[in-house]
């Protein structure tokens, strides 16, 4: 395919940002990492069948705004970094059917429709391209945040990711016959999950997770491959993420295409490199502070480039909510504890901070009456497919029956 290369960046920075790109992958190689081929046969073993599947919400540290060229290729301008968030969850039910005439999907108990669905057959559409087949879906999904509360979702928690990943693995599930060379393969599902949210690449791999991208890349070599490791496993387990779901109607489509007018958005993308290499160290040296510092950093940048763009199109995302709990934070910091804000296109923030801390920075969070929820969880793990009879699997029960 080819791409619309007049970009909002100049010649010589596009130019740069491969450069980045390569010295990216030959730091990772350095550092031991591997990459894993996309397995040579691409014809699908079935047509139809159905699966079931859990993925889990990404939470931003090194974010992304901007796609290059054609949009439904999710061509970003640089790699981001995330972490997965398991204070929620995404089910997914998907179905082969050449009965069906049409793609229909269904989120949270309603019919899904106009530019949702759009956005959803197009990622259908790439991997039944991908795989060689046609046969019309049907998805039927559900988010759920800590005790299954969807009342309390808010903007900016990052369900478009799991729910093109959990709908990624699944129809790989189908399509691949449960073939472990299939549905094993992180590189494979992340580029499946591209084509319905870019932040989905993250989401396949799991624990904190590196996207990586620049301006002209080839489609199949833009993917996320997971950098925490087995060495990281306790440094994982102790890191506590806590969410704060605040409502809005933004739309992070409409962020995506203002974002790249901000005279701030070259600085943004010069500087990637180098703060790639500083969480990957950070990462081998155990040091939240500073992936924290690294967080609320890049959480300024994200916010500062939608709220510099041109006057009629800047976004200011935050609510009063979200300015409270920011200098709660910086007032928690400033007396010693190890807690620090991410937040992603909207208004809600999620907290990191030691487990032994929690209990602390949530009742200092209370104190200040926002109203607001807190929900706890650890890091995620990536997209797997689920026994139809397990207990999340059964939640989808009643979608599924009044539907089918």
């Amino acid at each position: 395919m080819k791409y619309n290369m007049s970009l909002p960046i100049s010649p010589t920075l596009t130019n740069n940002l491969k450069k980045d790109y390569n010295e990216i992958l030959d730091f990772l190689i350095k550092k031991g990492y591997g990459f894993k081929a996309i397995p040579d046969t691409r014809k699908a073993k079935n047509k139809t069948g159905e699966a079931y599947s859990i993925a889990y919400p990404i939470q931003g540290i090194l974010k992304y705004h901007g796609f290059v060229g054609n949009p439904n290729e999710r061509i970003a301008y640089f790699p981001s970094i995330s972490l997965n968030n398991g204070c929620g969850y995404t089910v997914t039910y998907l179905k082969f059917d050449n009965n069906f005439k049409e793609d229909l999907a269904y989120l949270d108990g309603q019919q899904v429709l106009d530019n949702k669905l759009v956005r959803i057959k197009l990622g259908l559409d790439y991997i039944r391209d991908f795989s060689g087949i046609n046969t019309k879906a049907l998805l039927i999904s559900r988010n759920f945040l800590g005790s299954d509360d969807l009342s309390d979702r808010g903007k900016g928690l990052g369900t478009s990711a799991s729910g093109s990943s959990a709908l990624a693995i699944a129809a790989c599930s189908i399509i691949y016959n449960n073939d472990p060379n299939y549905i094993n393969n992180y590189r494979l599902i992340s580029i499946f999950s591209r084509f319905l949210s870019g932040s989905g690449t993250r989401s396949a791999t799991g624990g904190f997770s590196l996207w990586l991208s620049h301006p002209t890349i080839k489609p199949l070599d833009c993917y996320a491959i997971r950098l925490d490791r087995e060495k990281d496993s306790s440094f994982l387990e102790d890191i506590s993420i806590l969410t704060i779901p605040i409502k809005s109607d933004l739309k992070t489509n409409e962020a995506h295409e203002i974002a790249t007018k901000s005279k701030f958005f070259p600085s943004w993308l010069k500087q990637r490199k180098n703060l790639i290499i500083e969480f990957i160290e950070a990462i081998d040296n155990h040091d939240l502070n500073k992936i924290g510092e690294l967080a609320e950093y890049d959480t300024l940048c994200l916010h500062s480039v939608a709220m510099t763009a041109p006057h009629k199109q800047k976004i200011i995302a935050w609510a009063p909510e979200t300015l409270k709990i920011m200098q709660k934070i910086k007032e928690l910091q400033e007396s010693g504890y190890n807690v620090y804000y991410s937040i992603d296109t909207g208004p809600s923030v999620v907290l990191l901070s030691r487990k032994n801390e929690k209990n602390n920075i949530i009742k200092e969070i209370k104190s200040i009456n926002l109203n607001c929820n807190i929900f706890e969880g650890n890091i995620g793990g990536p997209c797997k497919i689920l026994d139809p009879n397990s207990p999340e699997a059964k939640k989808l029960e009643n979608d599924i029956n009044k539907v089918l």
